[in-house]
């Protein structure tokens, strides 16, 4: 029986992959978390094996930072709980599910050898509003969860990666003939708040009214459902998530008008937990890891495969 934090945890294996088989916080401050937020399951359902073929960093090799977590035996991610196919809580299970929660058991299994949810690993809800504030406060190590790299974050926070791009789309309720960014002229467009998606519907088409935002995207979503708006407008993958729980009602633009490399958020000055970081995608990239995670996740709602892994741009 393990412990969890207002964290979920997925390893969503559905079967072998299509290619490759494969500081904690005090433990105060996740106590606090978890009573702030409502704790998940009590338990996580351990018995998944682990399937990554990254080995564990010689504790020589690893900056303070990293050695720092390894001594206090667990790391803890901000992560989405609210987006299927890169982070989603399986109310069943508890596990995080999600190419996000994967990209964190790489890493997770880098430091300490091994993968073992709620106890070398927790997983705290993570929304646009406190990113930022949970890596300035401690609450979490890392932040994995549709996290785009821009000037404007990268004054507050450090970015490793990028470990994805996207690229920004529209979602509409079916039969509706919004295609493109310039169809979303005098439309109610839905996006979360402190995203980059509003700025860029604004830059793109400014007759969109996006003058509305909500807290999250599964609220948008629900939203636009209930016909209170006409689009929502994020990062492809996101809508792609959605789009698979509903799929005879909704349906996706095949035009995307942004690039959004995905990074992983650091806190501010963590040069040598970023090459850590760096190092160890690196590493997933090579070793059929990365692709590993792909397939367990974002392919099994065909999000088309990208012809690779990015480019390593924040050093």
């Amino acid at each position: 029986m393990t412990r969890i934090v207002e964290v979920r945890d997925p390893r969503a294996v559905k079967g072998t992959p299509v290619r490759l088989m494969r500081r904690a916080v005090l433990a105060v401050a996740v106590l606090s978390v978890a009573v702030a937020t409502g704790c998940q399951a009590d338990t996580v359902d351990d018995t998944v094996p682990p399937f990554y073929n990254i080995d564990q960093a010689e504790r020589s090799e690893m900056p303070k930072e990293v050695r720092d977590i390894l001594d206090s035996g667990r790391l803890t991610i901000g992560s989405k709980f609210d987006q299927p196919l890169t982070g989603l809580r399986d109310k069943a299970t508890g596990r995080i599910e999600g190419f996000d929660a994967e990209i964190g058991r790489i890493i997770t299994q880098r430091i300490f050898g091994k993968v073992a949810e709620g106890e070398n690993l927790d997983f705290i809800e993570t929304v646009p509003a406190n990113r930022e504030k949970y890596l300035e406060d401690g609450t979490v190590d890392l932040v994995l969860a549709t996290y785009t790299i821009t000037p404007e974050r990268k004054k507050a926070v450090t970015f490793a990666g990028p470990y994805y791009e996207a690229g920004q789309a529209i979602m509409t309720r079916k039969g509706e003939g919004i295609e493109d960014i310039k169809d979303l002229s005098k439309k109610k467009v839905c996006a979360a708040e402190g995203t980059t998606s509003l700025d860029n519907v604004e830059k793109h088409n400014p007759r969109a009214n996006v003058s509305k935002p909500m807290r999250n995207w599964s609220s948008c979503r629900q939203a636009l459902l209930e016909k209170e708006y006409d689009a929502v407008s994020t990062d492809d993958v996101i809508l792609y998530g959605f789009l698979s729980e509903d799929p005879s009602k909704l349906e996706i633009s095949k035009k995307t008008f942004t690039t959004e490399p995905y990074g992983i958020g650091l806190p501010k000055g963590s040069t040598e937990l970023q090459k850590f970081i760096n190092e160890t995608l690196e590493l997933a990239f090579d070793n059929g890891d990365w692709q590993t995670a792909f397939d367990s996740t974002l392919a099994v709602a065909e999000v088309p495969d990208p012809e690779s892994p990015p480019n390593i741009t924040e050093k």
